[in-house]
């Protein structure tokens, strides 16, 4: 353990049957950080054994179905002044290890956001937060692009700071938002173990919070979570317009939680329902850039072929950085403005 000092920093981790990636990620926190402490929930493979030379703390954690109460258990043996909170498929460069020191030495902030960039070789559907690797480096690995949100992960050891969220659990909430700064520092985020994939991700994530929702204890945040994973997974569209619907009357974010909604309608074939949201989305300026795509579409099929052009040209202007989906929006707009041409009136036969 090292000295404690005001910019001390302890890495907090909980830890699954992690074998494929613990020893990447611990090998390089260990010269940056000043203690790590691994708290392992139930591992069938040799995630402790690996883990061990390079940790202050190892203890196990009975699972309950509940990430707060494992984080919440990890961040009590914390004894530096700050904490660093990261998975074991995660890393960051040895310049934002530094950067965290920097960031540690302010009196006037309590926690910062990083930036999760999630690698992904491809976006899914119309992805407008994919983005393209441009210039590759030990980090990007193979991989084409990513994604990228804020967290945050980095904040002052003091016990009013706790995690609350049996899934996709945050500290948010328990710092005032005066106190919440922003960094530039990267959290590379891989997924690579094939045995415990995003399917099997978001399905355990379901399973806790329809156990919430039976119990009347399910935020906002935990019917647009569930929504989402039965749009993409179970397909089951009528449990996804439930709960989106309910995470939209409760507050959740309303961009997303409509988009989502409008996808659902979409997929189950209701197009004047998914093309009025999308509509609505548009003159609202909320939603991605996936809504312009998505919306030329019905409007497509609704014979509104202008209409249809109109939003592909927008789509362009605004900019898309993956050059394969550029192209090929400006093949469906070209398409469309040859369709356009052949309905002119002395085009008719």
């Amino acid at each position: 353990m090292g000295t404690k000092d005001q910019v001390g920093i302890s890495l907090c981790m909980i830890v699954r049957d992690e074998a494929h990636c613990i020893n990447s990620c611990l090998s390089a926190a260990r010269p940056h950080v000043d203690e790590i402490i691994v708290i392992d929930t139930g591992s069938l493979d040799n995630t402790i054994e690996l883990a061990e030379p390079f940790t202050d703390e190892l203890r196990q954690f009975t699972w309950i179905d509940d990430f707060s109460a494992a984080r919440n258990y990890s961040l009590q043996f914390a004894t530096q002044p700050w904490t660093l909170v990261l998975d074991a498929d995660e890393m960051l460069s040895s310049q934002d290890y530094a950067r965290l020191r920097q960031l540690a030495s302010t009196d006037a902030i309590d926690g910062f956001y990083l930036t999760q960039r999630r690698y992904v070789n491809s976006p899914e559907g119309n992805d407008a937060m994919w983005k393209p690797i441009s210039s590759p480096d030990r980090f990007s690995k193979n991989y084409k692009g990513y994604r990228e949100n804020e967290i945050l992960r980095f904040f002052r050891n003091t016990s009013a700071i706790r995690y609350s969220g049996r899934v996709h659990e945050i500290v948010d909430m328990t710092i005032t938002q005066d106190r919440i700064g922003v960094s530039e520092i990267i959290i590379h985020h891989y997924h690579e173990n094939s045995d415990n994939d995003t399917e099997q991700h978001v399905m355990r994530n379901l399973r806790i919070q329809e156990n919430l929702i039976s119990s009347n204890m399910a935020t906002s945040r935990d019917y647009l979570s569930a929504g989402a994973a039965h749009l993409s997974q179970t397909r089951r569209f009528d449990k996804a317009e439930e709960y989106l619907m309910k995470a939209f009357e409760m507050g959740a974010d309303a961009g997303s939680t409509l988009e989502a909604l409008a996808e659902t309608h979409y997929r189950n074939g209701q197009l004047q329902q998914a093309r009025t949201i999308y509509q609505n989305l548009h003159e609202s300026g909320l939603g991605s850039t996936a809504v312009l795509n998505n919306l030329s579409n019905l409007l497509i099929k609704a014979g509104d072929l202008r209409g249809s052009a109109k939003l592909l040209e927008q789509l362009l202007d605004l900019g898309i950085e993956d050059q394969t989906r550029k192209e090929r929006v400006q093949q469906n707009l070209d398409a469309l403005r040859q369709a356009i041409a052949g309905q002119q009136p002395n085009s008719d036969h």
